[in-house]
């Protein structure tokens, strides 16, 4: 157990306090340091384009790609087109 707090303060993830025995862990530690990253990736955009608990701790990532594909709005990339009708010197 030792070497998953060793791995928690490594990383400044912290875990819940309630965990005393590996068995409280529900999820392999790999799955808890991925999911807190997409979390505090999450986190960055404004409160109202967050996903909802729901999609984020049971959805599929289906289901996360439907809910940002709906609530962030998609730049088409735009040409840069430069006329240059009078050069000098020619």
């Amino acid at each position: 157990m030792e070497a998953i707090w060793s791995v928690s303060r490594a990383l400044q993830i912290p875990l819940d306090k309630k965990i005393k025995e590996l068995p409280d862990i529900p999820f392999t530690i790999s799955y808890v340091i991925r999911k807190r990253q997409q979390i505090d990736n999450l986190m960055e955009l404004p409160k109202d384009k967050r996903p909802p608990d729901d999609i984020l701790w049971e959805g599929s990532s289906e289901d996360m790609e439907e809910w940002l594909d709906r609530v962030i709005t998609k730049r088409e990339p735009t040409e840069n087109v430069f006329v240059i009708d009078n050069v000098e010197g020619q």
